[in-house]
């Protein structure tokens, strides 16, 4: 049975599509199955993988409570549910908890053999992400190693946890990646402490920042397969064999 994962945070910039992108293309090269589902009006991971999408079908397939559009990508292994600017009236059409729950029903009805799904989240804790947390089992949050970051990050575990609590269906939080880091900084290790502390044990391995993660998007491939050598390319597959051998 394929494991869902949702990639979570409330705050932008933080590498949260860089890494749903590159975590699924790493997973393809070690032969596993993924399907990536973008789920951000932005449509950054679609347009990552080189898909331009304006969002409708994905927005009709929720409404009707169908299966997903999924397409094919140049990475091995990985399919997309591609998004675009349409995606944002999910916002004002789906409500409470029916309207969060949608997701998982198309899911349900969406056939693929895929070992893994990864949801790239919208930046925001709206019906978009409630929809996500609801139809995965495994939350996981990129951020970048600063004070206010950090902040938001306590704010999105104790958010999640709450959630949790009244439901316990909802994706628990399993991992935190360190995202954009310039290591030689000594905040970094303040901060890496203080990630530590707060999810102990689930703090993945850094990712650097990398002009390579920064220009990847415009090549239309993640950073693995445009800059395979890279610092960026070398980090996520770090990352991606970190998770597998600690997801359940």
């Amino acid at each position: 049975m394929q494991q869902v994962i949702a990639l979570v945070n409330h705050k932008g910039g933080v590498g949260k599509t860089t890494s749903a992108v590159n975590i699924a293309a790493c997973w393809g090269e070690f032969g596993k199955r993924v399907l990536v589902i973008d789920l951000d009006p932005q449509g950054s991971a679609s347009l990552s993988f080189g898909i331009a999408d304006d969002g409708t079908i994905l927005l009709n397939a929720l409404q009707r409570t169908t299966a997903l559009p999924v397409v094919s990508t140049k990475a091995r292994g990985v399919d997309i549910v591609p998004a675009g600017r349409g995606l944002a009236e999910a916002r004002q059409r789906f409500v409470g908890d029916i309207g969060s729950e949608i997701l998982m029903q198309c899911l349900r009805y969406t056939e693929g053999n895929w070992d893994f799904v990864i949801i790239d989240c919208p930046p925001s804790f709206g019906i978009l992400t409630m929809n996500a947390l609801k139809a995965s089992a495994h939350a996981v949050i990129p951020v970048e190693p600063n004070y206010l970051a950090f902040q938001g990050l306590g704010q999105m575990v104790l958010a999640i946890n709450t959630y949790r609590s009244k439901n316990p269906a909802l994706a628990a939080v399993r991992a935190i990646i360190p995202c954009r880091a310039q290591m030689r900084r000594l905040i970094y290790e303040k901060f890496l402490d203080k990630m530590e502390e707060l999810l102990p044990g689930g703090v993945a391995p850094t990712v650097r920042e990398n002009v390579s993660l920064a220009e990847a998007p415009g090549t239309g491939l993640p950073v693995v397969l445009s800059y395979p050598h890279s610092n960026g390319a070398y980090d996520y597959r770090r990352v991606a064999q970190w998770l597998l051998e600690r997801l359940p």
